[in-house]
């Protein structure tokens, strides 16, 4: 029998387990991060903005786990280096959910475009930093925007070809899905690697355009097929403990895979092109200087 798919945050007891979530200071990060410490695990939640990570300390309160929030700032590699530095602790878990939109085209520190910096380029460094340290599972956080990205490996950085949000965040993610399965070679059976996708979760990730009046025109017409971040986090806990097989893609069943509960699901040709997946990791060697050995 198929196991039955988590229909709530409330998880199996987390305690002796530490994960390690990154973009856990707000939307469905937060709800996962919670969620973890309330079944008595211990939660690592790297973070750059002090204020919102004191928000999440205090949201998790005296329950029967813990939240640490130590600096980092994956848009910035040194900051990635020194905390994977500081790490001392081995991770059950490792979640790298955080994710950046822009409505206009920025840098990193590193003078990387700041979508790919984020959602890719600065993940694939911490988990190559720390991947000695995973003893249980690695969950990506992706998009089903990946069926329409196309990355381009002469210039992902959108330096001389034209930026616009939604082609600079479909290329990250469809490096997310790639780099997930080149991952998965390189660890093999020693530790799985699983995606997952919120659906159109009310997390304020949607506001890109750049436009207060557009951005609140797309969140009324889309809010009646929208879940809520709690329900978006859904996927994330299934692909982190669900009994599934490596590189399952967890999604919500509903509407336009929009809303409803967790569900294994397809991943198009584009998503696990074995070629694709390659160079995907070698652009991220490549730009970080970091591998699997």
């Amino acid at each position: 029998m198929d196991p039955v798919p988590l229909t709530t945050l409330d998880l199996p007891d987390q305690s002796g387990r530490t994960w390690l979530i990154t973009g856990a200071t707000s939307g469905i990060g937060r709800e996962l991060a919670l969620a973890v410490a309330a079944a008595g695990g211990r939660v690592v939640a790297p973070a750059r903005n002090r204020e919102k990570a004191a928000s999440l300390v205090a949201a998790a309160g005296k329950g029967a786990g813990s939240v640490e929030t130590p600096h980092m700032d994956l848009a910035d590699l040194a900051s990635v280096h020194r905390f994977a530095e500081s790490l001392t602790t081995d991770i059950d878990v490792l979640v790298n959910n955080a994710g950046a939109v822009s409505p206009r085209r920025r840098e990193t520190a590193d003078g990387f475009e700041l979508l790919l910096g984020t959602n890719f380029l600065g993940p694939f460094a911490l988990t190559n930093l720390v991947a000695d340290r995973v003893r249980e599972r690695i969950v990506i956080t992706g998009s089903d925007s990946y069926k329409v990205g196309r990355v381009d490996l002469d210039d992902p950085h959108f330096r001389s070809r034209r930026w616009n949000p939604m082609s600079a965040y479909a290329q990250s993610k469809l490096c997310d899905m790639l780099w997930a399965r080149a991952l998965q070679e390189r660890l093999g059976s020693r530790v799985p690697v699983t995606l997952a996708h919120p659906g159109w979760a009310a997390t304020g990730i949607q506001n890109v355009t750049g436009s207060k009046l557009l951005d609140r025109a797309i969140v009324a017409v889309t809010s009646p097929f929208s879940q809520s971040a709690e329900d978006g986090a859904l996927p994330l806990a299934e692909a982190a403990v669900g009994d599934h097989p490596p590189l399952s893609y967890i999604g919500p069943d509903g509407f336009m895979k929009w809303r409803g509960k967790p569900e294994v699901q397809e991943v198009s040709r584009r998503g696990r092109s074995a070629v694709g997946a390659e160079e995907v990791w070698a652009l991220g060697v490549r730009e970080t200087g970091t591998d699997l050995a």
